[in-house]
C-alpha cells in the first residue's frame, strides 16, 4: 500500500493522517487544533475544502436518495415524504459526515504535500 493510500484510510477512520494517532475530536463537532499523538497541525488551511466536501457529499447523498425513492414508487411517488424528507436529509447529512470531511481533507492535504514544512508554532519554534 502506498503511503497516499495509508494516510487516506487514517483519514477515512478518523486518525492522524500523518501518524495514526487517535483522540482527535472534543466532540462529533470540535477538531482539535493539532494531533495529540505527533503534534501535526490538523486547523491550518483546510476549513474551505473540507465544507466544500462535506456539501458536495451532502448534495450527492439527497440526489441518490431522490433517484431511490422515486425509482422504487414510480408511478405513485410519495410527495410527502419527499417534502419532508429530503430538507431533513440536507440537514442531518452534513452534520453525520462533518468530522469525515475534516480529517478527509486533512488528508487528502498531506497526501498532496507529503514533504510540507510542519506548522512551527505547533512544534515550539517561532
Amino acid at each position: 500500500m502506498t503511503r497516499r493510500n495509508t494516510v487516506l484510510l487514517r483519514g477515512i477512520r478518523l486518525r492522524c493522517p500523518h501518524c495514526g494517532g487517535g483522540g482527535l475530536f472534543r466532540h462529533w463537532l470540535q477538531m482539535a487544533d493539532n494531533c495529540p499523538s505527533c503534534g501535526y497541525s490538523l486547523a491550518a488551511g483546510n476549513r474551505v475544502g473540507a465544507n466544500l466536501l462535506n456539501l458536495v457529499v451532502a448534495e450527492f447523498v439527497l440526489f441518490v436518495g431522490i433517484a431511490v425513492v422515486v425509482g422504487k414508487s414510480w408511478p405513485d411517488i410519495p410527495w410527502t415524504l419527499l417534502q419532508w424528507g429530503a430538507p431533513a436529509m440536507m440537514v442531518v447529512t452534513p452534520l453525520l459526515f462533518y468530522p469525515f470531511s475534516k480529517m478527509i481533507f486533512v488528508a487528502f492535504d498531506l497526501a498532496a504535500h507529503p514533504d510540507a514544512q510542519p506548522d512551527l508554532k505547533v512544534h515550539g519554534v517561532e
